[in-house]
């Protein structure tokens, strides 16, 4: 059955609460079983939700990219636990405004490709939001084009992506299954944060086509060095 955004809110906001009541000890999860249970339900519907619009987004960019090649182009619906996480690590935010329970993600051959994939899908699509991850990276070095797309009043997150960005990305999501949980958020091992930061600016500079720095391709490897006597200790 269908619910309102307000329930999907609700939903959402019961489960982040209970975490953080849980993780601080001030509630056990058992004081609101059934609410917990019917939340957990509305939250799986809203996901659900998604699926649709997700696919004509991936099929839609599958056009819009093919100017540029033979793109990988992938999609993912983001699981409960991850959605509940991202409540959690987000008090301010509303289940019904999350951008990306639905992601599609563009590998596509250069920067300037990316750019031009941009630009078409902001022309032909309602695009709500822009973000460009390449003119101002992350904190932790990530670097993207975001758009996101509202297909049939579901939002749907699209990521642009060269092969150096997904690389360092996937490098980073490996490192952060492993050995430190918090990368992904701006936390966790010094050593990894301050490598893959670095990391990132260098694929920055091979992306651009620009000549490498010699001191930042130093300054990589000596982080690099750092980073695996940490994996090494973690291990």
């Amino acid at each position: 059955m269908p619910y309102s955004k307000s329930k999907v809110n609700q939903a959402g906001k019961l489960w982040a609460e209970n975490i953080r009541a849980a993780a601080e000890g001030s509630r056990p999860f058992r004081d609101q079983k059934d609410e917990l249970a019917e939340a957990i339900k509305i939250i799986d519907w809203w996901r659900g939700e998604h699926a649709a619009p997700l696919s004509r987004v991936a099929a839609n960019l599958r056009y819009y990219a093919a100017a540029e090649g033979v793109p990988v182009v992938t999609q993912r619906l983001k699981k409960l636990p991850t959605m509940i996480g991202k409540l959690y690590r987000e008090p301010g935010m509303k289940l019904a405004r999350m951008e990306d329970i639905g992601g599609v993600r563009a590998i596509l051959p250069s920067q300037g490709a990316c750019h031009r994939v941009a630009s078409r899908l902001r022309k032909n699509w309602t695009v709500t939001r822009f973000r460009d991850y390449v003119a101002n990276p992350k904190d932790d070095g990530y670097r993207a084009l975001h758009l996101i797309n509202r297909n049939r009043g579901r939002l749907i997150e699209v990521q642009l992506r060269t092969d150096i960005q997904d690389n360092w990305a996937n490098a980073v999501e490996a490192d952060a299954r492993l050995l430190s949980p918090g990368l992904k958020f701006g936390s966790g091992s010094r050593e990894l944060r301050e490598f893959y930061v670095a990391l990132g600016e260098l694929g920055a500079q091979a992306d651009s086509g620009d000549p490498i720095d010699p001191s930042l391709f130093e300054r990589v490897k000596d982080l690099q060095d750092r980073a695996d006597t940490f994996r090494e200790r973690t291990r």
